[in-house]
């Protein structure tokens, strides 16, 4: 937050230990997000946690394994509604939907619970005010509580309970204020630490999924990082550029260029690729916290998704022009 020379001078002269207090408060609360952060990569932990959001809520049970090596394992697999099952080792994603009888295979490192930060924080003390408040109690386990307050309307709010020793989030939700919730998510049944069990991250469908149909279009063909020749034409306060690359995709004549800006936590994805037909008009729609907007842009078609405020996404969409090799020159 930016104040005025005279009025900050005036505070830290009346008012310095109680400002030295709240920066102490914000870097304890960061130093349990990054310990949140690592813990859900580098722990071995299986349980079964829910899922709420809107009218929706959703039981899945999760297995995370890691190896000497640093090498993740990990199997996630709903409980109620439509099968699902996900089998990641590393960054390589086969998810089986018996239902469809199809497979798709992919390459990232997801998001999900209770990985929910990424290891990179920078950012996090000028957007959101991190304070840690108080214990409680998650399936058993005693946790922190680490609230993170936004210091405007560009984002939402977060809670989370950390457990005590380890910092592996039991329990996240979203929220618009203290009353509102967007989703939320929280362990029912947990056990910490252990080794390596191969049973609790093979796929139960791997072998029956032989002659199912196998979906491989999210696999880029080639991927290449630089400047996709869009720019944005206002800022997005306390969001900077994370990534910037084009995909050539298996089917697709055209590449699909992929820019990321992150606040530290929350992160927005811009998709944009060429118009089909019959052409898009702007609309926007949601999936729990997450909003997505999609517009034209001359023969463009830009998608804006994240978990962040409907007016985010459309503000960021709406700023973004394409001009091509004028923006990589003035560079």
């Amino acid at each position: 937050m930016i104040r005025a020379v005279p009025a900050l001078l005036v505070v830290l002269a009346i008012a310095g230990p109680a400002a030295g207090a709240e920066s102490s408060d914000n870097h304890e609360g960061l130093a349990w997000l990054k310990k949140m952060a690592s813990a859900s990569r580098q722990l071995n932990y299986v349980g079964t946690f829910v899922y709420r959001s809107d009218r929706r809520t959703e039981t899945s049970r999760i297995a995370h394994f890691v190896n000497s090596a640093g090498g993740e394992f990990e199997k996630l697999e709903t409980l109620d509604g439509t099968h699902r099952e996900i089998i990641r080792t590393n960054d390589q994603v086969t998810c089986y939907l018996p239902a469809a009888r199809t497979v798709i295979v992919e390459r990232r490192m997801p998001r999900g619970f209770p990985a929910l930060l990424s290891g990179d924080l920078s950012g996090v003390l000028e957007n959101y005010d991190v304070r840690v408040e108080g214990a409680d109690r998650v399936a058993g386990h005693e946790c922190r509580v680490v609230v993170l307050e936004p210091r405007d309307n560009l984002r939402y709010g977060h809670y989370f309970c950390a457990e005590s020793r380890t910092g592996l989030p039991l329990r996240a939700r979203s929220y618009i204020d203290r009353r509102e919730t967007l989703d939320s998510f929280a362990f029912t049944q947990l056990e910490i630490g252990g080794g390596f069990r191969r049973e609790h991250v093979r796929s139960r469908y791997a072998a029956k999924a032989r002659d199912w149909k196998v979906d491989r279009s999210a696999i880029p063909v080639a991927e290449t990082h630089g400047d996709t020749g869009w720019v944005l034409a206002g800022q997005l306060p306390g969001f900077r550029k994370m990534t910037e690359l084009k995909r050539s995709i298996a089917g697709r004549s055209a590449k699909v260029a992929h820019i990321v800006y992150s606040d530290g936590l929350a992160a927005i994805s811009i998709f944009i690729e060429p118009l089909p037909s019959p052409r898009v008009v702007p609309h926007l729609s949601h999936n729990g916290a997450v909003n997505i907007y999609t517009r034209p842009v001359a023969d463009y078609m830009v998608t804006a998704l994240g978990e962040v405020p409907a007016a985010t996404v459309v503000r960021l969409a709406r700023s973004l022009e394409f001009r091509g090799a004028a923006a990589a020159a003035s560079r």
